[in-house]
């Protein structure tokens, strides 16, 4: 039986598919209320020649303009989606952690990080960004490693 991370984490990973399937890096997100999904999406930074739509940014944009929300406060915790929780099959980078945060989710669950993978992204790591920026975000990892792993490295075959 499936844990409600893995159910959500299925549903990330539908979004990554997806994402390949256009020829995007395979990564998919989904913003979870209350065991409901409010919002889903995936990398479609090749497909739409925008460097910004990560699975992040993208799942948080459709929401965020469907519920035409901000967050006032800019700060993870508050507004309007505290009680959401984003669900991403990679763990996400620079650009889309400060925008998880000053959406005001609190709560991120990863499926696979980049230093597990092998893939070098110097030391980062999403826990170090909150820390120097001071966001509250919780972080739960590997959920469906396995597969969002090899999901997203099947993405970066043939590819520079």
């Amino acid at each position: 039986m499936d844990t409600e991370h893995e159910r959500f984490m299925r549903i990330a990973l539908e979004e990554a598919r997806a994402g390949l399937a256009e020829g995007n890096m395979a990564v998919g997100g989904v913003i979870v209320r209350g065991g409901e999904v409010l919002a889903r999406g995936h990398n479609e930074a090749v497909s739409t020649f925008d460097v910004t739509a990560h699975a992040e940014t993208v799942v948080l944009r459709r929401l965020s303009t469907r519920l035409r929300v901000v967050n006032p406060s800019y700060r993870a915790g508050q507004g309007p989606l505290a009680d959401c929780v984003l669900y991403t099959t990679v763990e996400p980078c620079a650009m889309c952690c400060f925008a998880i945060c000053v959406s005001g989710i609190a709560k991120v669950v990863i499926g696979a990080r980049y230093a597990r993978m092998g893939l070098r992204f110097g030391d980062y790591k999403i826990e170090k960004l909150l820390a120097m920026v001071g966001q509250p975000v919780t972080i739960v990892d590997g959920i469906l490693y396995d597969e969002c792993a090899a999901l997203r490295l099947e993405s970066t075959t043939g590819r520079a």
